[in-house]
């Protein structure tokens, strides 16, 4: 049993790698990855901790916005200490502070007042998400809670929103082959926006994440007959960030064909 897509306290997710580790041994997963938010941490941590009967893969879940929107893509089996991979890395976690102080300082603007350090304090070990910024905005009592908070100010087109610095799906893709990785489309079916997927082939995405928790059984489907369309290769997590969380679907609770699992599993180890 695998599970390609977990989050740590390293970006957005409320558990600590030792406790993704323990968790994967007692559901006797045979292999993972922690796919932090532009963050390569977890893995590190985790790849101390992991047993030999665990194959910890190397993973990043890449976020992009180009012409089509927001569009994540997952990085596996790449070489966590390239030098593009840790600037990339390096370089986003300040973008992603100062992309916060603009969205605070507009929010203050707005009549909300919060404070951007206090925002930052919500970050732990990991790097800084519109949902922390959301969660301070609910601290504050001006929303039951941050999904509120999220949907009414920040998402894209409402009035917090912010653009962030340029980095498309196409940058993402380029940078994990660099590193000597393989990218993967992340949770296709769930986003808003159309976007052409032969322009992602056509920059050499090399597969597609076809079962994900929030994926129905048509999305599965479509996405699956996509993927034998390209010759990709196809994968499949929970995306977990936490019990209580945005995304609490249990760690290994995605069923994954076994013939999938095969065949991502000769992708991940050669």
């Amino acid at each position: 049993m695998i599970d390609l897509h977990i989050h740590s306290v390293f970006s957005d997710g409320h558990w600590t790698p030792e406790e993704i580790i323990a968790d994967a041994q007692k559901k006797k997963l045979t292999d993972i990855a922690i796919t932090d938010h532009d963050a390569i941490q977890g893995y590190q941590e985790a790849k101390k901790l992991a047993p030999s009967n665990l194959n910890l893969i190397s993973g990043i879940e890449l976020n992009t916005d180009g012409v089509y929107g927001e569009l994540h893509i997952l990085g596996y089996n790449f070489d966590p200490e390239h030098p593009s991979m840790l600037g990339h890395i390096s370089w986003r976690s300040q973008e992603r502070k100062d992309w916060g102080k603009k969205i605070v300082d507009r929010l203050n603007e707005l009549g909300y007042t919060i404070s951007f350090d206090k925002c930052l304090d919500r970050v732990g070990k990991g790097v800084l998400v519109r949902t922390h910024i959301a969660e301070e905005l609910a601290a504050a009592g001006y929303f039951p809670n941050w999904k509120e908070a999220h949907q009414a100010l920040l998402k894209k087109g409402k009035p917090g929103f912010v653009e962030r610095s340029p980095f498309s799906a196409v940058n993402a893709i380029d940078l994990i082959h660099e590193a000597g990785g393989e990218a993967f489309l992340a949770h296709p079916g769930i986003y808003i926006k159309p976007f052409s997927l032969e322009e992602l082939v056509a920059a050499g995405l090399d597969g597609i994440e076809v079962w994900h928790p929030k994926h129905s059984s048509a999305d599965v489907e479509y996405w699956e007959k996509q993927a034998e369309r390209f010759g990709m290769t196809v994968s499949g997590g929970s995306d977990f960030h936490g019990p209580v969380s945005r995304n609490p679907f249990p760690i290994g609770s995605v069923e994954i064909p076994e013939w999938a699992e095969t065949a991502v599993k000769k992708l991940v180890t050669n």
